[in-house]
């Protein structure tokens, strides 16, 4: 290759890098990983005893959820549909007939799972780079729950039922992120070029769930008023 010719290739690859670089990759799904307090409903039915602080206490536990979202719209803002699994635990002693607590130890596992519809309005990042976006999420859910004892066993009550079950219900959530690729857009446009991450954001979301059966008078109250903060990746 001449002198010349290699001149200009040099040239025209300094042109063109920049638009490569600066392309952002397409979007069309995010995943979330978020925690936050948890502590049920329970005690709210009962006008008098306190069943499941009795047992359990009254601290709030940690909730993890990991989140899934297909976003088949992104264009005044983003429209998807999602999906989520968390876990938390409680852990206490049981009741002795006379009232007083058992030296074995009980736990309660409860396996969240949810499906949403979400709108992100982003349009302020996407189009003016302003790094924030607000959003809200409905959706229904379904808590599978069991009982275990001392021995890790599913627990069962007096009359032989063991202690699982799923109760369903619902939710609602409003939440903000803050967008950190506004923060290093250089490490930002590496993290999409080599793993396809378009935008990365840390979150805050208030949640108003009713886990009951949907009102049945049978059923346990497992919702709850809380908050979740976590990290976002848009794909």
């Amino acid at each position: 290759m001449s002198q010349k010719a290699l001149v200009l290739a040099v040239v025209l690859a300094a042109l063109v890098a920049p638009q490569v670089t600066n392309a952002q990759s397409p979007r069309n799904m995010m995943v979330e990983l978020k925690f936050g307090p948890y502590y049920p409903n329970i005690d709210k039915e009962f006008s008098s005893k306190q069943p499941f602080s009795e047992v359990f206490g009254t601290s709030q536990r940690l909730m993890s959820k990991f989140e899934y979202d297909y976003e088949f719209f992104t264009g005044f803002g983003a429209l998807a549909v999602g999906g989520s699994i968390g876990y938390s635990q409680f852990k206490g002693h049981g009741l002795l007939a006379t009232g007083e607590k058992s030296s074995d130890t009980t736990k309660l596992h409860l396996l969240p799972l949810s499906l949403d519809l979400i709108y992100r309005f982003d349009w302020l990042w996407q189009r003016h780079k302003v790094p924030f976006v607000v959003y809200a999420k409905g959706g229904i859910d379904c808590y599978v729950w069991w009982v275990t004892n001392g021995v890790g066993d599913i627990s069962k009550s007096s009359d032989g039922k063991k202690g699982r079950g799923a109760t369903f219900g619902g939710h609602v959530s409003l939440g903000a992120a803050f967008v950190l690729n506004s923060l290093a857009p250089g490490m930002a446009q590496t993290f999409d070029v080599e793993m396809g991450v378009n935008t990365t954001l840390l979150f805050a979301e208030y949640v108003f769930s009713w886990i009951d059966d949907f009102g049945s008078k049978k059923s346990w109250d497992l919702g709850s008023r809380t908050f979740l903060v976590g990290i976002a990746f848009e794909f």
